[in-house]
């Protein structure tokens, strides 16, 4: 693996080269954006890990222009100073925050964690795809409503949230910019509720403003993704009435992120089939992109994206699992046991007898109605 660090200060850029020395990995360090441009012009990396506040060209910056340059390049943020709007903004171009001084146990695990998740889509196409990817698409109706709510001063955090938590696109912001290592403290977020309460009104305020890019520009919103959005509420409301009060709300945020992998289809689709058929018109070979036009599952899509913006693993694992009948059978009733009953519910199938039995579904099934 190849990382990029970019640091104005020489020293801590002596001190992460120090302590990320290791055979597998090749340090390249820049005292600035317009450095770490220039090594990027003629050098292919994999990570790049930048410093926040730094003149002439501040890390968001830097981080919104390889965004759209090299897009492949997972990007990370490393800050000592909570600025709220250049923190909401690093955390849109940035997959990964760190805080300074670094522990630099953690972000040699979560550099290893990158290059596991590498290897599960090597290919740079598809990384392109998902790199681009800042937000999902967001429902208008949903959008102006949190924005009306916000500029009233009269919503509590809770009622913000709870109309939040009807969007999947504004709810994995929040908890991706709520696991920003500026905010996260000792504990991950998981939920919307303790998202926005962790964040507070200005950076909800702040990172609604940064949204409104991603809101649906067409005057109305694709059927496809007004399918999308009414049954990943729905599962998300039937879950919540499957778990233990406790669980509610994790119940909620992963119930309505878990089609994350096909908004993630819907934005890289295109792009993807253009160069399927232009590899189809030049006869080049095409059975790698036919592997991620066609068969790739959608929750590897929204696994992958979720672990680019550091989401905690429960989640990620929600999303990855939700269709594996028998890892699901061979556990503890969980979460992910919540999901796929939820999909089941909603989708009017049939839920298998032996997990009715095993799970004792019937009564809380019947509640449901």
């Amino acid at each position: 693996m190849k990382i990029l660090l970019v640091d104005d200060d020489q020293l801590v850029l002596n001190g992460l080269r120090r302590a990320l020395f290791c055979s597998d990995i090749q340090v390249l360090t820049a005292n600035g954006g317009k450095q770490a441009l220039d090594i990027l012009s003629h050098e292919e990396c994999d990570l790049i890990i930048s410093d926040m506040m730094m003149p002439n060209m501040n890390g968001s910056e830097l981080l919104e222009i390889v965004s759209k340059k090299y897009p492949w390049i997972i990007r990370a943020s490393l800050s000592g100073h909570a600025d709220p709007m250049i923190t909401v903004k690093g955390g849109f171009y940035a997959h990964q925050a760190f805080m300074k001084p670094c522990d630099t146990a953690v972000l040699k695990d979560e550099i290893g964690r990158i290059g596991v998740m590498l290897d599960q889509f090597p290919d740079r196409l598809i990384q392109n795809a998902i790199g681009t990817i800042t937000s999902l698409p967001v429902a208008p109706k949903i959008y102006f409503k949190v924005k009306e709510m916000l500029a009233s001063n009269s919503a509590s955090l809770t009622d913000i949230a709870g109309v939040i938590s009807e969007d999947p696109a504004i709810s994995a912001k929040m908890i991706q910019m709520a696991n920003n290592a500026i905010f996260r403290g000792k504990s991950e977020v998981k939920n919307v509720e303790a998202a926005v309460s962790r964040l507070g009104s200005q950076i909800v305020l702040n990172v609604i403003a940064m949204l409104e890019l991603y809101v649906c520009q067409q005057d109305k919103p694709s059927k496809a993704l007004e399918t999308l959005w009414k049954q990943s509420l729905k599962v998300a409301l039937v879950m919540s009435k499957l778990v233990p009060e406790a669980q509610r709300l994790d119940a909620m945020s992963i119930g309505i992120l878990h089609q994350v992998g096909e908004f993630v289809r819907t934005m890289i689709l295109p792009d993807l089939m253009k160069t399927y058929l232009h590899c189809s018109e030049k006869d080049g070979d095409k059975s790698y992109l036919e592997k991620y036009l066609f068969h790739t599952k959608s929750e590897q899509l929204g696994a992958y994206l979720l672990h680019l913006w550091g989401f905690p693993l429960q989640v990620i694992e929600s999303i990855l699992d939700q269709n594996d009948y028998d890892k699901i059978m061979a556990q503890p009733y969980s979460l992910v046991t919540a999901l796929f009953v939820a999909k089941r519910v909603v989708g009017k199938e049939q839920i298998p007898q032996a997990m009715l039995e095993q799970f004792d579904l019937q009564q809380p099934l019947a509640v449901i109605g």
